[in-house]
């Protein structure tokens, strides 16, 4: 079984990377306070860092920030509790087709928008979410430091720290200095 998923990954990355030799976004450096539209994507860790995620969504919204969050939960079916969640949206393993690719009725809407900044929330790697977020239109992507990883136009290198509100924090930072107005 892991054998074929190293073969459904290796064909995704495959896939993915002619995906990305014929995609095409509008770079620009864009400062979260002058953001009006975000899009944030993670792995779904634990509730408690959902958590963190979830009250920096609902503060980005309090700044007027439109917001939209999509999580990849690895397991076959996306719980129930996470159903019901405003503002998020969520993949599991069965929203995946045989290249390991996200395949939902509204998976095409949120990689066409063109965000003014995506933020990668993921302390490590995942294809899904790999997938999604090189193939974002947003203006200016910013995540976690990760090897191998060439989507960032401004990475944030946390160490070995696994603390999503650290990341969170360094993010928003460095993203409210870019072309700030004096």
């Amino acid at each position: 079984m892991a054998f074929l998923r190293r073969i459904r990954k290796k064909a995704g990355r495959f896939i993915l990377k002619h995906k990305i030799d014929n995609h095409s976004r509008n770079r620009e450096f864009v400062n979260l306070d002058a953001a009006q539209t975000v899009g944030i994507l993670f792995h779904h860790i634990d509730t408690e860092n959902f958590g963190v995620i979830k009250n920096f969504v609902r503060k980005l919204e309090g700044e007027g920030k439109k917001v939209s969050a999509v999580g990849y939960i690895e397991k076959k079916e996306v719980p129930n509790f996470y159903l019901v969640r405003k503002g998020f949206d969520f993949i599991c393993l069965e929203d995946l087709n045989w290249y390991c690719s996200p395949q939902t009725s509204w998976m095409h809407d949120f990689l066409e928008k063109e965000f003014d900044v995506m933020i990668n929330l993921s302390i490590d790697k995942f294809f899904p979410v790999e997938y999604i977020y090189a193939l974002s239109r947003a203006k200016f992507k910013a995540g976690k430091q990760l090897a191998n990883w060439e989507y960032d136009d401004l990475t944030v290198d946390i160490k070995e720290s696994r603390d999503i509100q650290h990341l969170i924090n360094q993010i928003s930072h460095y993203l409210r200095e870019i072309n700030k107005k004096q």
